[in-house]
């Protein structure tokens, strides 16, 4: 996935979260990958079941582990340096519950869980990704 860095805010690649569970191993999201360039919004349709959640919760550090463990793929952040240009994090790399995920969730990724009761369909869930760059604010 080679793209102009200056667009790209959120870049996933080849994602993939399994659960352990005792009847055996669920690919809940396997091979997953997608990006999100500044203006855009990007909208996950699917099944219940299907991994949309996962795979958002995954991007923020807030898998349930265990028995959940994403066992591949990158997560990569492009974030502005203040006018002097940007640097890219693998959040898959990071300790969810460190000191750098912690500064970049909630200020530059965040993530507005459904309400079942004003969903569009009782079948399927939306999973609805939107970044915008801080310093076009």
């Amino acid at each position: 996935m080679m793209a102009n860095s200056q667009n790209v805010l959120v870049e996933v690649q080849d994602l993939q979260v399994y659960f352990y569970l005792h009847e055996g191993v669920v690919r809940a999201v396997d091979g997953v990958s997608f990006q999100v360039r500044q203006g855009q919004t990007l909208g996950v349709i699917g099944e219940s079941g299907s991994g949309k959640s996962v795979s958002a919760q995954s991007m923020m550090g807030i898998v349930p582990s265990p028995p959940a463990k994403q066992i591949g793929g990158k997560i990569l952040m492009h974030l502005s340096e203040n006018g002097a240009g940007y640097r890219v994090v693998n959040l898959a790399a990071l300790p969810p519950k460190g000191e750098e995920f912690r500064r970049i969730r909630g200020k530059e990724i965040g993530m507005i869980f459904q309400e079942p009761m004003t969903s569009f369909s009782p079948v399927h869930t939306i999973c609805l990704l939107y970044t915008s760059d801080a310093a076009d604010e």
